[in-house]
Parts: structure tokens; C-alpha cells; sequence
């Protein structure tokens, strides 16, 4: 692979690929480049040589960012980690992990994927056997199309509006109608571009961070990086963590007895997930298909995104606790003094304010005599004057340059932003966090002590645009785009609306990749789900050849807060 500085065809800042790579081929390779520049990460040629890269040439995602390649290139450093920690419990293991790149491109869109009784799509989601979680947020169109991307009054500026979990007050402050009929979604974006076209690009950030509201101008690449708060991100490494050396030092941590028949490196390690949407949630889903007991909480009548219970709750336990609710509290607080690892995905200072952060953690685990480990899952990264601020992986998108480079791509002009398909960053941040959770464990196992790290979906985005990754030609984009013959992506697109043009792509390819859907092996069926008689979903992406310890879910995806009675023991 050979890289240029291409000015002229994706903006300032951008680095594209002079000749193209095989996905696989280009997943080993950028699989050596992270090993190298993760520290922490394992030296052992064995384990990084062991990995088996397969599938097709061409990525199945659209657009010029090599997420593909870089996803599955993740997806290996799970599987190197999960045998150290076999290799720390005493389990032999070969060394060697199998990433089939295909399957690693549909992780990315895990959440649109999944069946019920052979129905998909947004049919499946509208089961009545499917509970609800958006509560009417996004049930008109202009509620839908308060999450877009809008020109500005500052000529060449695009800005990503976002309604969050709540459209009101974005509405508000940019002086717009929430409650106006309008028949359609090109009608909603009009009315409310009519009302972002009053603001200078700044005028619209200013909104926005005056009231507690999460947005972005559509940077390029290398005008993110020349903001206090890119640069500061850059300083990070993608995984990211490191043990708490002020903390209350403690000895090293065994991991649980396994039981003969489950090897899976994570087995009976005990990880409480505080998240809603899919980032964190995604971590949590990796880390339960490799052994770990995930709990997961949060409050049933706060808004979540309603397709991902049907995949990324497989393996977990699902409960409804109030962390504002006094005896709620006092269940919460049991679990917390109980887990190996806090897994966390609300802004910075919040769970802080609550009385379960990093500090509360840290004090326990100096009570009981054992470490924890720690993972903060945020937009921004773990310091600085965004590090608090509300974002999400469309936030992530347009600050970081992904928006810009994909608009470019589709021949948009500069500094509009068009979103890259699906949520790329919250799925590859969820493995990002799944490896650093796992680096800590091991590290914990290793050295003793506690542990904290955080993973940002705005420093995924920001790797990706790296110059030692590269970005694809503009030959290569339309290639994938007439294979699959994927409908135009715009700037006024819902995510939703992506996932199922994305979806569409792909049920609807030629003859040449017309099997990725079809392909079993890279689908799990449970039989006994709460859904259907038949949910299909996506299985795990990181194989191994021993059958005890090869990534499987034992428990079907539930409903948000499906369980009664919050325990460590099965109930």
C-alpha cells in the first residue's frame, strides 16, 4: 500500500491509497501498525502472526474510510488478549484466532441485522412481542430529522444537529416548531434548514454547548486537529488506560475457577454494564460471547434505541434500577462492590455526581482488598473542555472529519457532511473498549492494583483518517457502491434510514456477494428467545478452533430491563 497527500480529492488533511489492497491483506497490515502503537498491547509475534485473516477483496461498507479492514484488525487484538488471559488461567491454546473480514463488516451493522421468526428489518422491530424505547422522540418527521447535518449561514460550514434523547430543546434553541405538521421527511429538513441557515456555523455551537446540547460543525480532518480539544485527543492512544497509581495498591487478582466445559478466557469474571444505545452496550455484548457475567442497568423508562435489545443484550442480564431511587440505590450499590469491572458509558461526572465513578470504585476496591477495573466510553475522550459534553457517534462523525471525507466521496462539495452509513463508531468503539477492558483484566491478573481506561468514539474516527491507514480512491468507492448497488446517501439521512439502505445493499447484491446474508456461519439462532421461536443474529467475529474456548453467547438477547430481582446469582 502506497499513500499520497490528496489534497484535490477528499480535502485538506486526507491521505489516499495509490494502489488497492485486499481487505484481509489490508487488516494484517494495519493489524501490525496498532500492535505497534497500542502500548500495552502483546509483543509476541506468535499470537499477532496466529491470526487468520479471510474473505472477500472488497469491503461490503460503503464510502472511502477503510472501516472494514480497521474493524476486523480489532477484532484480532480481542482474540491475541483472550489468549493471554487463557494462557494466565492455565489453558493451553494455539495461538491462532480466525477473522473472516465479511463478517466483520456486518458487525458494523449488528443492530439492523437481526430476525424474528424469519422477519428483519424494520418489520422485526414492530413486532408487537418487541417492546418500545423511543417513546414517540423520533415519531414525526421533524423529531427524525432534528438528527441531520445542515448548512450554516457561514458559507462552505455544515453543522450535525442532534436530538439526542430528546429533539424539544435542540428544536427550541435554534427557535423552531417541535409540534408543526409537516407531511414528510424532505419537508422537516427544509423547515428546519430554513432555521439553522439564520446561525453562523460558531453561532450554532454556541447555541448548542450554552444549553447542554450535544452538536458539531463538520470539520475537515486537519482543521479538527488544529482545535485545543483535537489536539489534545491526539495525544491519547486508541486503547487507552492505565492503573490508578494513587489508588490504594492491592495484589494480584486470580481469575474465577473455570468450569471444565467453558474455557472462554472471560468466564465467571463479573462486569456491570451502566449504558444505554450501543457503544458501551457493544463492548458489554463482546465481552459476555467471551465468558463474562454482564449485568446490565439502567431505568425502563428512559429512552434507548429499540432494535439493539434485540442483539446486544445476548448473554446479559437486564435489570430496571433508578440509580435517583434510594432503594434502588442500595441494590445498585451491591453490585458495584461485588463487579471486576465497571463498564460506563454516560458522560463524564455524571455517574460521579451519583456516587458510582471512578472514586467510589476505587474506595471499594481498597475495602475489599481487591482491584478494579474501570472503563469510561465517551465522545471525546477522558481530558479536556469537550471531555464532558454530551455527544454521540454522529457527533463523533462530523467533528473528527468522517463526514466530511464521505460527503466529499460522494462529490459533495467542501465542508458538507454526509454520515458514514452506520454507527461505525459506536460498534468499533465498543471492541475498542472490549479490548481495553480485557488489557486490564489481564494487567489486574498480572501486576495487581486498579484499573481505569476510557474508549472515545471521536478518537476511533480520528485513527481511521490517520495517513498510516489510508483512505480508499475514488475508483474503489464506486466499486463497492455499483456492487451493491446502494441507494444516494445524503446529508438530511437518519441513521435508521441508513441502516436500512445499508441492509437493503446488502440483501439485494449480485450473485458475487449475494451469500453475505445468507451465510450462516456468520449468524447464531436461539430457539428459546423471548421474541420468537427463531431469533438470528449476528455471531461473534472472533473464532477460535478449540470449541471450550470459542466466543458463544450461552443466553438469548432480553428485553431492556427484562430481569426482577438484581443479583450476581442467576436468577
Amino acid at each position: 500500500m502506497t499513500i499520497t497527500d490528496a489534497q484535490g480529492v477528499y480535502g485538506s488533511g486526507t491521505y489516499v491509497d495509490t494502489t488497492f489492497t485486499p481487505v484481509p491483506e489490508e487488516a494484517r497490515r494495519i493489524l501490525k501498525e496498532l500492535a505497534v502503537r497500542t502500548p500495552g498491547f502483546s509483543h509476541d509475534q506468535s499470537l499477532i502472526n496466529g491470526v487468520r485473516f479471510e474473505g472477500s477483496d472488497l469491503p461490503c461498507v460503503p464510502g472511502p474510510i477503510k472501516v472494514v479492514a480497521v474493524t476486523a484488525a480489532l477484532h484480532a487484538m480481542v482474540g491475541i488478549v483472550g489468549h493471554e488471559i487463557l494462557r494466565i488461567r492455565g489453558i493451553h491454546t494455539d495461538g491462532k484466532t480466525t477473522i473472516n473480514t465479511d463478517h466483520a463488516g456486518l458487525h458494523l451493522g449488528s443492530v439492523a441485522l437481526p430476525s424474528i421468526d424469519g422477519i428483519d428489518g424494520a418489520a422485526a422491530v414492530a413486532l408487537p412481542t418487541v417492546p418500545q424505547y423511543t417513546y414517540g422522540k423520533l415519531g414525526t418527521p421533524v423529531k427524525l430529522r432534528t438528527s441531520a447535518i445542515y448548512k450554516t449561514k457561514t458559507p462552505g460550514a455544515w453543522y450535525q444537529l442532534h436530538g439526542s434523547t430528546d429533539p424539544y430543546p435542540v428544536l427550541k434553541a435554534i427557535g423552531a416548531d417541535s409540534e408543526i405538521k409537516l407531511a414528510s421527511g424532505d419537508e422537516a429538513y427544509r423547515y428546519i434548514e430554513d432555521h439553522v441557515m439564520r446561525y453562523s456555523a460558531r453561532d450554532v455551537e454556541m447555541l448548542m454547548v450554552e444549553n447542554g446540547l450535544c452538536g458539531s460543525i463538520v470539520y475537515a480532518p486537519d482543521a479538527w486537529l488544529q482545535t485545543t480539544m483535537g489536539a489534545l485527543l491526539a495525544t491519547h492512544p486508541l486503547v487507552d488506560y492505565k492503573k490508578q497509581s494513587f489508588a490504594a495498591d492491592s495484589p494480584p487478582v486470580d481469575f474465577p475457577p473455570m468450569k471444565a466445559s467453558d474455557h472462554r478466557p472471560l468466564a465467571g469474571v463479573k462486569v456491570l454494564e451502566l449504558s444505554r444505545i450501543i457503544a458501551a452496550p457493544a463492548a458489554g455484548s463482546i465481552l459476555s460471547s467471551l465468558g463474562a457475567e454482564v449485568i446490565r442497568v439502567q431505568v425502563r423508562d428512559a429512552l434507548d434505541f429499540t432494535p439493539s435489545q434485540l442483539c446486544l443484550t445476548a448473554g446479559k442480564r437486564t435489570y430496571d434500577i433508578n440509580i435517583n431511587d434510594g432503594s434502588d440505590r442500595a441494590i445498585l450499590r451491591r453490585l458495584f462492590e461485588d463487579a471486576d469491572v465497571i463498564l460506563q458509558g454516560y458522560r463524564l461526572g455524571s455517574l460521579t455526581r451519583r456516587g458510582f465513578g471512578l472514586d467510589a470504585a476505587l474506595e471499594v476496591a481498597k475495602r475489599r482488598g481487591r482491584g478494579v477495573v474501570y472503563l469510561d466510553e465517551n465522545c471525546y475522550g477522558p481530558e479536556g473542555y469537550y471531555a464532558e459534553r454530551p455527544g454521540w457517534q454522529q457527533i463523533a462523525d462530523a467533528a473528527a472529519g468522517s463526514s466530511f471525507v464521505t460527503a466529499k466521496a460522494y462529490g459533495f462539495p467542501d465542508g458538507q457532511g454526509v454520515l458514514p452509513s452506520l454507527p461505525i463508531s459506536d460498534m468499533s468503539t465498543g471492541i475498542v473498549g472490549a479490548i481495553t477492558i480485557m488489557s486490564m483484566l489481564r494487567d489486574r491478573a498480572k501486576y495487581g492494583g486498579s484499573w481505569h481506561g476510557n474508549a472515545s468514539l471521536t478518537a476511533f474516527n480520528m485513527m481511521t483518517l490517520e495517513p498510516w491507514v489510508g483512505l480508499y480512491q475514488p475508483s474503489v468507492v464506486a466499486e463497492i457502491q455499483d456492487l451493491y448497488r446502494f441507494r444516494p446517501m445524503t446529508s438530511d439521512l437518519h441513521v435508521i434510514e441508513l441502516y436500512l439502505l445499508v441492509l437493503e445493499g446488502w440483501k439485494t447484491a449480485g450473485k458475487e456477494r449475494g451469500e453475505l446474508m445468507r451465510n450462516e456461519k456468520f449468524f447464531v439462532h436461539f430457539r428459546d428467545s423471548v421474541y420468537g421461536k427463531d431469533l438470528r443474529i449476528l455471531a461473534p467475529v472472533v473464532q477460535y478452533d478449540d470449541p471450550k474456548s470459542a466466543a458463544r453467547w450461552t443466553s438469548p438477547p432480553v428485553p431492556f430491563c427484562h430481569f426482577k430481582n438484581p443479583s450476581w446469582e442467576a436468577n
